[in-house]
Formats: C-alpha cells, sequence, structure tokens
C-alpha cells in the first residue's frame, strides 16, 4: 500500500472513530429530549433517565460493533477471564481510583493559587454530586437505586463497547492496538470535559484500554469501571441520600478507607499491570508454538500418506551410490 493511501487509511479510521462518538451523542439526546417532551424532570428522576439512556445506547452501539463486524475481525472480542487475570484487574481498579483520588488532591490544594481552577474545582464537585442541584426531599428513593445501579453496572457496559468495543475497535484495525490505546483515550477524555475530568479521564483510559489490549476481552474494561465506579461514587452516592438513614461518621469513615487502600494499591496496580502483559506473552509464545506443533504434524501426514499410496520418496544421486556400495 503506498504513503497516500496508508494516510487516507488511517485519517478515514478516525473519522469512522468520531462519527461512532456521534451515534453515542446522538442515542443519548435523543433519551434528553424525549424526558423534555413528555414533561420528566431529569434532575429529579436521573436514575431512571440515565438507565434509558444507558440502554438506548447499548442497543445502538451493539447494532453499529456488529454491522461493522461483517466478513471482518470482530470489533469486540469477548473471553472468559482467568482468575489470574480477575484478580489483576481488580487490583488495577482500585490502583486506578488511588490515582483519581490523589490527582484531584493534588488540583485541589493548586486551585488555592489559581482562580480559574478553583472554578473548574467547584463545577467538578457539582458533577460528581448526585444532589448538588436537585434537593433530596423530590428525589424519590427508588430513583436513588436506579441510579447507583446504573452508575455501577450499567454505564460501564455501555461506555465500554462504545470506547473500547466500538471506537478503540475501529482505530486498531488501521493504527495497530497501542497508537489505538492512545488516541481512543484522548476521545474518551474529552467526552468527560475539558476541565478538571480530561487528565484523569485519559489517564484511565489509556489504563482500561491496555487492558482490554492485553486480555482481548471486552470483559476487562466492564470489570475496571465497574470497580471504579462502585468505589469512586456509586457507595458514596447511597451513604448520602438521608432518606436510607446511613450515619454521616459511617459514610466518612467508608470514603476515608477507601481513598487510603486505594492509593496503597496504585504501587501493587503496576505489578499486577505488569503480570497481565506477562500472561499474554506467554500466551502468545504457547499459541506460536502449537501452531509449529500442527504444522510439523501435518507435514509428517502428508509424508505417511504419500507413502501408503506407493509414492516413491525422491532420493539424491549421493544416496543412490551409497545404497549401491
Amino acid at each position: 500500500m503506498s504513503l497516500g493511501k496508508q494516510i487516507l487509511s488511517k485519517l478515514g479510521a478516525i473519522g469512522k472513530a468520531l462519527v461512532w462518538l456521534l451515534y453515542f451523542i446522538c442515542a443519548d439526546g435523543v433519551i434528553y429530549y424525549t424526558f423534555d417532551f413528555i414533561g420528566v424532570d431529569r434532575k429529579i428522576y436521573k436514575g431512571i433517565f440515565t438507565l434509558c439512556s444507558s440502554i438506548v445506547v447499548f442497543i445502538t452501539m451493539i447494532v453499529i460493533a456488529r454491522l461493522l463486524s461483517l466478513k471482518k475481525e470482530p470489533l469486540i472480542k469477548i473471553k472468559k477471564l482467568d482468575p489470574g487475570q480477575v484478580i489483576s484487574l481488580v487490583v488495577i481498579a482500585l490502583g486506578m481510583l488511588g490515582f483519581v483520588t490523589l490527582y484531584i488532591i493534588v488540583a485541589d490544594k493548586i486551585s488555592a493559587y489559581l482562580e480559574s481552577l478553583k472554578d473548574a474545582m467547584e463545577e467538578y464537585r457539582d458533577s460528581v454530586d448526585r444532589f448538588s442541584d436537585t434537593p433530596q426531599v423530590v428525589v424519590p428513593a427508588w430513583d436513588t437505586v436506579v441510579y447507583v445501579i446504573t452508575l455501577c453496572f450499567v454505564i460501564p457496559v455501555t461506555e465500554e463497547i462504545t470506547f473500547r468495543g466500538v471506537i478503540f475497535g475501529q482505530l486498531r484495525r488501521a493504527f495497530g492496538p497501542w497508537v489505538s490505546v492512545i488516541l481512543s483515550a484522548l476521545i474518551f477524555g474529552v467526552m468527560h470535559g475539558l476541565t478538571v475530568h480530561i487528565g484523569y479521564a485519559v489517564a484511565c483510559g489509556i489504563i482500561i484500554a491496555a487492558c482490554y489490549h492485553l486480555t482481548d476481552s471486552i470483559l476487562a474494561p466492564i470489570l475496571l469501571h465497574s470497580i471504579f465506579n462502585i468505589f469512586g461514587s456509586g457507595i458514596a452516592t447511597f451513604m448520602s441520600f438521608e432518606a436510607f438513614g446511613i450515619p454521616d461518621k459511617v459514610s466518612s469513615d467508608f470514603m476515608l478507607g477507601t481513598n487510603v487502600l486505594s492509593m496503597l494499591m496504585m504501587p501493587v496496580a503496576v505489578i499486577a499491570f505488569a503480570f497481565l502483559v506477562s500472561y499474554k506473552r506467554k500466551k502468545e509464545k504457547d499459541l506460536l508454538k502449537l501452531e509449529e506443533t500442527s504444522e510439523v504434524q501435518v507435514e509428517l501426514t502428508e509424508e505417511t500418506s504419500n507413502g501408503a499410496n506407493g509414492e516413491t520418496p525422491v532420493t539424491s544421486e549421493d544416496d543412490s551410490i551409497e545404497a549401491k556400495e
């Protein structure tokens, strides 16, 4: 393929990835305006709104993934995870949460000296607080439960199918795995906002996409994302809902313990990531040996078959002389 065609192919892959991102936004927008049309307050019923949005996006992305996989390598890879991989992913998820916690602490300290960053930090806190713009008394308890369940288990599936499945998968066809890891992470970061979010979202996007590549299973990023959301905001949102009657002391102690544990897991997460790299290399070597063994077996089978059919093996002139002597 000429250089010009290679450049066009890569630009085309980026363009397609952005188109699928647009589908993601449009699918979410359909529910957004549907709630407005029927007069349902999205802020009060954020749980049911988020669930409906996630379901529509999930269906859209699954259809796109199937269409893009026709007569081609599947965009979304699904393999069973081994116990060692699962343990490593849990550790990486907690370490990733520790990194984000440290990132926010540092950003908060710096904001004391930068007015613009201070405003950005206030916007960030409002964005992660379920009840920042809605009084708890008007929010049904069942909707809060739906919101937490969706946040912890449904959104991870939807976003990973979108960003690691469709978008990363499309980019990987043109750029290979590691360049695609960076590109998909940048898209993932921009989607989370261009303020405080983008720094840690890009970093987390790199880690999640890399783990997807190392395991060849979409279950890996879903597990990472789910654990991150459970301990990062899911449990905290549930505990902060006053109607459930959870004492503030219990909530604050839990969050403090989670933050400390997650930061302590950061160096362990590096070791867990190294394990995934080593595990993939071992699998690739084993597969290569298996292919080589299969080729040898095929050659031996063909030779045996030729002998059984009465075909005389071809002998060299030297072999004939030795036989006469």
